[in-house]
Protein backbone atom coordinates (compact mmCIF):
# COMPACT_ATOMS: atom_id res chain seq x y z
CA UNK A 1 0.00 0.00 0.00
CA UNK A 2 2.59 2.06 0.56
CA UNK A 3 4.29 2.16 -2.88
CA UNK A 4 0.71 2.54 -4.44
CA UNK A 5 0.29 5.84 -2.62
CA UNK A 6 3.70 7.23 -3.55
CA UNK A 7 2.96 6.20 -7.16
CA UNK A 8 -0.65 7.80 -6.34
CA UNK A 9 1.07 10.95 -4.79
CA UNK A 10 3.67 10.86 -7.88
CA UNK A 11 0.86 10.81 -10.31
CA UNK A 12 -1.33 13.62 -9.14
CA UNK A 13 1.85 15.89 -8.78
CA UNK A 14 3.05 14.92 -12.43
CA UNK A 15 -0.24 15.58 -13.75
CA UNK A 16 -0.65 19.15 -11.59
CA UNK A 17 2.73 19.81 -12.82
CA UNK A 18 1.99 19.46 -16.45
CA UNK A 19 -1.72 21.28 -16.03
CA UNK A 20 0.17 24.41 -14.78
CA UNK A 21 2.85 24.02 -17.56
CA UNK A 22 0.08 23.83 -19.63
CA UNK A 23 -2.00 26.64 -18.57
CA UNK A 24 1.37 28.91 -18.17
CA UNK A 25 2.11 28.29 -21.80
CA UNK A 26 -1.23 29.18 -22.93
CA UNK A 27 -0.74 32.22 -20.76
CA UNK A 28 2.65 33.16 -22.26
CA UNK A 29 0.78 32.72 -25.85
CA UNK A 30 -2.38 34.96 -24.79
CA UNK A 31 0.37 37.57 -23.67
CA UNK A 32 2.32 37.52 -26.66
CA UNK A 33 -1.21 37.42 -28.84
CA UNK A 34 -2.01 40.68 -27.19
CA UNK A 35 0.88 42.52 -28.98
CA UNK A 36 1.13 43.55 -32.36
CA UNK A 37 4.54 44.42 -33.76
CA UNK A 38 5.06 47.74 -35.68
CA UNK A 39 8.54 48.69 -37.38
CA UNK A 40 10.13 52.08 -36.57
CA UNK A 41 13.12 52.91 -39.46
CA UNK A 42 15.64 55.64 -39.96
CA UNK A 43 18.99 56.50 -41.72
CA UNK A 44 20.42 58.09 -38.46
CA UNK A 45 22.29 56.57 -35.89
CA UNK A 46 20.58 55.14 -33.13
CA UNK A 47 22.59 55.09 -30.47
CA UNK A 48 22.24 54.31 -26.48
CA UNK A 49 18.94 52.46 -28.15
CA UNK A 50 18.80 48.74 -27.37
CA UNK A 51 16.68 45.26 -27.01
CA UNK A 52 14.05 45.67 -24.38
CA UNK A 53 14.33 49.36 -24.51
CA UNK A 54 10.57 51.04 -23.74
CA UNK A 55 8.16 52.30 -26.02
CA UNK A 56 6.76 55.30 -25.19
CA UNK A 57 3.01 56.60 -27.07
CA UNK A 58 2.45 60.42 -26.00
CA UNK A 59 4.11 59.88 -22.24
CA UNK A 60 2.48 56.14 -21.69
CA UNK A 61 4.98 52.82 -21.72
CA UNK A 62 2.95 50.67 -24.62
CA UNK A 63 5.86 48.11 -25.65
CA UNK A 64 9.35 47.39 -26.10
CA UNK A 65 12.10 47.31 -28.84
CA UNK A 66 12.33 43.74 -30.26
CA UNK A 67 15.44 43.66 -32.24
CA UNK A 68 17.26 46.25 -34.12
CA UNK A 69 18.89 45.46 -37.40
CA UNK A 70 19.97 46.97 -41.43
CA UNK A 71 17.19 46.63 -43.87
CA UNK A 72 17.83 43.93 -46.33
CA UNK A 73 16.77 46.21 -49.49
CA UNK A 74 18.84 49.27 -48.22
CA UNK A 75 21.94 49.04 -46.11
CA UNK A 76 21.60 52.86 -44.82
CA UNK A 77 18.33 52.01 -43.48
CA UNK A 78 17.88 50.84 -39.83
CA UNK A 79 14.71 49.34 -39.05
CA UNK A 80 13.83 48.86 -35.19
CA UNK A 81 10.71 46.03 -34.62
CA UNK A 82 8.69 46.99 -31.74
CA UNK A 83 6.06 45.04 -29.69
CA UNK A 84 3.38 47.31 -29.12
CA UNK A 85 0.09 46.50 -26.83
CA UNK A 86 -2.95 45.51 -29.10
CA UNK A 87 -5.12 48.17 -27.61
CA UNK A 88 -3.28 50.82 -28.70
CA UNK A 89 -4.79 52.22 -31.99
CA UNK A 90 -1.52 53.69 -34.09
CA UNK A 91 -2.99 55.90 -37.08
CA UNK A 92 -0.71 56.56 -40.14
CA UNK A 93 0.69 60.45 -38.92
CA UNK A 94 2.92 58.91 -36.45
CA UNK A 95 6.29 58.95 -35.72
CA UNK A 96 8.91 58.60 -33.28
CA UNK A 97 11.69 60.06 -31.37
CA UNK A 98 14.65 58.89 -30.03
CA UNK A 99 14.75 60.54 -26.31
CA UNK A 100 17.52 59.87 -23.60
CA UNK A 101 16.77 58.82 -19.88
CA UNK A 102 18.26 60.99 -17.92
CA UNK A 103 22.10 61.18 -17.72
CA UNK A 104 22.58 56.93 -18.40
CA UNK A 105 23.32 57.75 -22.05
CA UNK A 106 20.62 55.59 -22.55
CA UNK A 107 16.85 56.43 -24.79
CA UNK A 108 14.01 55.18 -25.30
CA UNK A 109 11.22 55.31 -28.10
CA UNK A 110 8.79 58.41 -27.74
CA UNK A 111 5.61 58.01 -30.76
CA UNK A 112 3.45 61.15 -31.25
CA UNK A 113 1.04 61.86 -33.49
CA UNK A 114 0.54 64.35 -36.05
CA UNK A 115 -2.43 64.23 -36.34
CA UNK A 116 -2.59 65.03 -40.57
CA UNK A 117 -3.66 61.47 -41.22
CA UNK A 118 -6.53 59.41 -39.56
CA UNK A 119 -6.28 56.47 -40.78
CA UNK A 120 -4.91 53.31 -39.20
CA UNK A 121 -1.75 51.92 -39.56
CA UNK A 122 -1.46 48.79 -40.32
CA UNK A 123 1.18 46.05 -38.98
CA UNK A 124 2.63 45.13 -41.85
CA UNK A 125 6.36 44.77 -43.16
CA UNK A 126 5.69 46.73 -45.79
CA UNK A 127 8.02 50.38 -46.49
CA UNK A 128 4.46 52.67 -46.40
CA UNK A 129 3.79 51.09 -42.78
CA UNK A 130 6.64 51.99 -41.62
CA UNK A 131 6.80 54.54 -38.62
CA UNK A 132 9.37 57.10 -39.35
CA UNK A 133 11.85 57.91 -36.49
CA UNK A 134 12.60 61.91 -36.41
CA UNK A 135 15.54 64.27 -34.79
CA UNK A 136 14.45 64.95 -31.44
CA UNK A 137 15.03 68.36 -30.20
CA UNK A 138 18.25 68.08 -28.59
CA UNK A 139 19.40 66.36 -31.88
CA UNK A 140 18.08 69.52 -33.63
CA UNK A 141 19.21 71.60 -31.28
CA UNK A 142 23.21 70.40 -31.33
CA UNK A 143 22.64 69.90 -35.71
CA UNK A 144 21.73 74.25 -35.34
CA UNK A 145 24.47 74.84 -32.58
CA UNK A 146 27.46 72.64 -34.74
CA UNK A 147 26.03 74.97 -37.64
CA UNK A 148 26.20 78.12 -35.85
CA UNK A 149 29.58 77.55 -34.86
CA UNK A 150 30.35 76.54 -38.06
CA UNK A 151 28.97 79.41 -39.37
CA UNK A 152 30.82 82.07 -36.15
CA UNK A 153 34.00 80.33 -37.54
CA UNK A 154 33.67 81.04 -41.08
CA UNK A 155 33.06 84.32 -40.14
CA UNK A 156 35.97 85.47 -37.96
CA UNK A 157 38.41 83.99 -40.93
CA UNK A 158 36.46 86.22 -43.32
CA UNK A 159 36.73 88.84 -41.06
CA UNK A 160 40.88 88.16 -40.48
CA UNK A 161 40.79 87.76 -44.42
CA UNK A 162 39.49 91.50 -44.25
CA UNK A 163 41.58 92.89 -41.84
CA UNK A 164 45.11 91.88 -42.90
CA UNK A 165 48.18 94.42 -43.87
CA UNK A 166 47.30 94.63 -47.65
CA UNK A 167 43.29 95.52 -46.69
CA UNK A 168 44.93 97.72 -44.02
CA UNK A 169 46.58 99.68 -46.59
CA UNK A 170 43.48 99.57 -49.24
CA UNK A 171 41.69 101.62 -46.51
CA UNK A 172 44.17 103.90 -45.92
CA UNK A 173 43.67 105.01 -49.56
CA UNK A 174 40.32 105.00 -49.44
CA UNK A 175 40.39 107.26 -46.82
CA UNK A 176 42.85 109.24 -48.60
CA UNK A 177 40.94 109.67 -51.43
CA UNK A 178 37.11 110.34 -49.69
CA UNK A 179 39.41 113.46 -47.76
CA UNK A 180 40.64 114.48 -51.68
CA UNK A 181 37.34 114.00 -52.76
CA UNK A 182 35.71 116.36 -50.00
CA UNK A 183 38.14 119.32 -50.48
CA UNK A 184 36.79 118.98 -54.61
CA UNK A 185 33.26 118.81 -53.59
CA UNK A 186 33.88 122.11 -51.40
CA UNK A 187 35.47 123.78 -54.67
CA UNK A 188 32.51 122.60 -56.45
CA UNK A 189 30.17 124.13 -54.02
CA UNK A 190 31.50 126.97 -54.71
CA UNK A 191 30.68 126.67 -58.27
CA UNK A 192 27.44 125.61 -57.69
CA UNK A 193 26.91 128.94 -55.52
CA UNK A 194 28.31 131.27 -58.38
CA UNK A 195 25.89 129.43 -60.77
CA UNK A 196 23.08 129.98 -58.73
CA UNK A 197 23.66 133.71 -58.72
CA UNK A 198 22.58 133.88 -62.27
CA UNK A 199 19.80 131.88 -61.61
CA UNK A 200 17.14 134.78 -61.47
CA UNK A 201 18.38 135.87 -65.04
CA UNK A 202 17.55 132.66 -66.48
CA UNK A 203 13.85 132.66 -64.55
CA UNK A 204 12.99 136.00 -66.47
CA UNK A 205 14.08 134.03 -69.79
CA UNK A 206 11.95 131.33 -68.79
CA UNK A 207 8.85 133.38 -67.97
CA UNK A 208 9.27 134.85 -71.33
CA UNK A 209 9.52 131.76 -73.29
CA UNK A 210 6.67 130.29 -71.25
CA UNK A 211 5.04 133.49 -72.06
CA UNK A 212 5.45 132.77 -75.60
CA UNK A 213 4.65 129.04 -75.56
CA UNK A 214 0.60 130.45 -74.02
CA UNK A 215 0.10 132.70 -76.74
CA UNK A 216 1.11 129.50 -79.85
CA UNK A 217 -1.59 127.42 -77.13
CA UNK A 218 -4.07 129.79 -78.05
CA UNK A 219 -3.42 130.32 -81.58
CA UNK A 220 -3.55 126.20 -81.72
CA UNK A 221 -7.05 125.88 -79.65
CA UNK A 222 -8.47 128.84 -82.37
CA UNK A 223 -6.66 126.45 -85.36
CA UNK A 224 -7.99 123.14 -83.86
CA UNK A 225 -11.97 125.08 -83.37
CA UNK A 226 -11.71 125.87 -87.20
CA UNK A 227 -10.73 121.96 -88.12
CA UNK A 228 -13.64 120.91 -85.73
CA UNK A 229 -15.84 123.07 -87.94
CA UNK A 230 -15.25 122.09 -90.46
CA UNK A 231 -14.73 118.63 -90.38
CA UNK A 232 -18.43 118.80 -88.73
CA UNK A 233 -19.77 120.59 -92.60
CA UNK A 234 -17.92 117.96 -94.16
CA UNK A 235 -19.62 115.05 -92.51
CA UNK A 236 -22.79 116.51 -92.82
CA UNK A 237 -22.83 116.70 -96.59
CA UNK A 238 -21.30 113.36 -97.06
CA UNK A 239 -24.47 112.09 -95.05
CA UNK A 240 -26.66 114.41 -97.60
CA UNK A 241 -24.18 112.36 -99.99
CA UNK A 242 -24.71 109.34 -98.87
CA UNK A 243 -28.84 109.72 -98.66
CA UNK A 244 -28.92 110.70 -101.96
CA UNK A 245 -26.68 107.61 -103.31
CA UNK A 246 -29.49 105.55 -101.22
CA UNK A 247 -32.22 107.01 -102.98
CA UNK A 248 -30.77 106.43 -106.79
CA UNK A 249 -29.79 102.82 -105.14
CA UNK A 250 -33.38 102.74 -104.60
CA UNK A 251 -34.78 103.69 -107.08
CA UNK A 252 -32.46 101.46 -109.93
CA UNK A 253 -33.60 98.62 -108.06
CA UNK A 254 -37.25 98.91 -107.61
CA UNK A 255 -38.21 101.06 -110.83
CA UNK A 256 -35.44 100.87 -113.84
CA UNK A 257 -33.95 97.01 -113.09
CA UNK A 258 -37.40 95.66 -114.07
CA UNK A 259 -38.05 97.52 -116.92
CA UNK A 260 -34.72 96.40 -118.07
CA UNK A 261 -35.47 93.21 -117.44
CA UNK A 262 -39.40 93.02 -119.50
CA UNK A 263 -37.19 94.64 -121.98
CA UNK A 264 -34.65 91.64 -122.46
CA UNK A 265 -37.08 89.47 -122.44
CA UNK A 266 -38.90 91.08 -125.18
CA UNK A 267 -36.15 91.10 -127.51
CA UNK A 268 -35.32 87.34 -126.72
CA UNK A 269 -38.84 86.28 -127.81
CA UNK A 270 -38.50 88.77 -131.22
CA UNK A 271 -34.89 87.02 -131.66
CA UNK A 272 -36.42 83.37 -131.79
CA UNK A 273 -39.26 84.67 -134.23
CA UNK A 274 -36.68 85.90 -136.15
CA UNK A 275 -34.90 82.95 -136.10
CA UNK A 276 -37.84 80.87 -136.98
CA UNK A 277 -38.52 83.22 -140.47
CA UNK A 278 -35.14 82.78 -141.44
CA UNK A 279 -35.20 79.03 -140.84
CA UNK A 280 -38.41 78.84 -142.85
CA UNK A 281 -37.39 80.99 -146.15
CA UNK A 282 -34.16 78.81 -146.19
CA UNK A 283 -35.96 75.55 -145.60
CA UNK A 284 -38.78 76.91 -148.43
CA UNK A 285 -37.90 80.31 -150.29
CA UNK A 286 -41.68 80.37 -152.24
CA UNK A 287 -42.77 81.35 -148.62
CA UNK A 288 -41.77 84.38 -148.93
CA UNK A 289 -44.40 84.90 -152.38
CA UNK A 290 -46.82 82.15 -151.58
CA UNK A 291 -46.66 81.81 -147.82
CA UNK A 292 -46.48 78.60 -145.92
CA UNK A 293 -48.69 76.27 -146.03
CA UNK A 294 -51.02 75.37 -143.04
CA UNK A 295 -49.76 71.96 -141.97
CA UNK A 296 -52.14 69.68 -139.37
CA UNK A 297 -51.88 70.25 -136.04
CA UNK A 298 -48.81 67.90 -134.14
CA UNK A 299 -49.87 65.74 -131.37
CA UNK A 300 -50.66 67.93 -128.15
CA UNK A 301 -52.18 70.69 -130.39
CA UNK A 302 -55.32 71.89 -130.94
CA UNK A 303 -57.62 70.07 -133.32
CA UNK A 304 -55.52 67.34 -134.03
CA UNK A 305 -56.71 64.14 -134.97
CA UNK A 306 -55.42 60.47 -135.03
CA UNK A 307 -55.03 58.36 -138.50
CA UNK A 308 -57.62 55.73 -138.24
Amino acid sequence: MGKDSYALITGLFMSVLIAGVVIIIIWLGDVQSQTKTYIAETRESVTGLKVGSTVYYRGIAVGKVSTMRFSPDNPEIILVPMEIESDVQLKRGVYATLELQGITGLTHISLQDSGNQTEPLLKNDQPESHIPIKPSFIERLSVSGENTVKDTRELILRLNQLLDENNIHHVEGILVNIESATERFNVLQDQVNKILTQVPALTTDARHTFAEISSLSRDVKQLSSQVQQDLTTLSNQSSELMQTGTLVGRQLLQETLPKVNTLMLQMQTTTRRFDRVIATLEANPQAFLLGTKSRSPAPGESGFKERK
